[in-house]
């Protein structure tokens, strides 16, 4: 009999619970949606989750990570990605071509000297340990100004946070794998300078400078994964810290702001 009664409650959406005071029956609909509430905050600490949520909504992703911070995650796979880009690169790139466009400012004396001392061995070693190195150090440097910033504006940043903010932001980066693959494959007698890996630079978009031009740098360096990661940084600051947006505006542009200014100068000079 009693198990036709729950047949019975089952049937028409209600189940029956014990409590302190005997038995409270709850619909089987709310049932479905603690069930599903419970799920999603089980798949809301998911760094994975959290990391293809940055592409199409940042401070939701942002705010399921708040939690925990996962860094670990698009640090590693920046420098994974950066590592199998580089090194398809050294394998495929034409090296006496690549030599002589990176020392082509270069007196000729100047320039045989740089060539007897670089191997394609090294440079390749030492592009990887840097690209590698890179990220965890830009990471270090963001944590450390985030912190300090922090105490000027009256809230808690601590290391830790400023580190996973610059990692979470710096994701973007990854879309420069595919990018470099379909830049490595469609180049013609591996002739492909390093810059050209990332097609989407206002340098390559618009000026075509090669590796030895003075503003060739600073235009490489702003692209469309930088300046979105620019804008991924502006919005974790905000959802971590819970401060304005006009002050995660000025706490994210003005050292960026300063750095690209500085560096144009820098590069105008030597342009002249």
């Amino acid at each position: 009999m009693s198990r036709d009664v729950n047949f019975f409650a089952i049937s028409y959406g209600i189940l029956r619970f014990p409590d302190r005071t005997g038995f409270r029956t709850l619909p089987l609909s709310e049932q479905k949606m603690e069930l599903t509430k419970t799920t999603d905050t089980a798949s809301s600490a998911s760094p994975v989750r959290a990391l293809i949520t940055m592409f199409y909504e940042p401070s939701r992703a942002f705010a399921m990570l708040e939690p925990k911070r996962h860094a670990w995650l698009p640090l590693v796979l920046l420098m994974v990605a950066m590592t199998a880009l580089f090194s398809w690169y050294f394998s495929v790139v034409d090296f006496a071509w690549f030599m002589d466009q990176m020392l082509a400012a270069m007196k000729p004396a100047e320039r045989d000297m740089a060539k007897s001392m670089m191997s394609k061995t090294m440079m390749q070693t030492s592009t990887l340990v840097s690209g590698v190195v890179s990220y965890p150090v830009v990471c270090a440097v963001g944590g450390l100004y985030f912190m300090l910033v922090g105490k000027f504006i009256n809230q808690h940043v601590s290391f830790g946070t400023g580190f996973a903010l610059s990692a979470w932001a710096s994701v973007p980066a990854l879309l420069t794998l595919p990018l470099g693959a379909v830049a490595i494959t469609l180049a013609s007698g591996g002739q492909l300078g390093f810059s050209e890996l990332n097609p989407l630079s206002v340098n390559q978009l618009f000026f075509q400078y090669d590796m030895a031009h003075p503003m060739a740098g600073i235009l490489d360096s702003l692209n469309a994964t930088s300046l979105w990661s620019v804008f991924l940084t502006i919005i974790g600051f905000q959802v971590w810290t819970k401060v304005s947006q006009s002050t995660a505006l000025k706490v994210v542009l003005i050292p960026f702001v300063t750095i690209y200014a500085i560096w144009f100068a820098f590069a105008m000079s030597k342009a002249a």
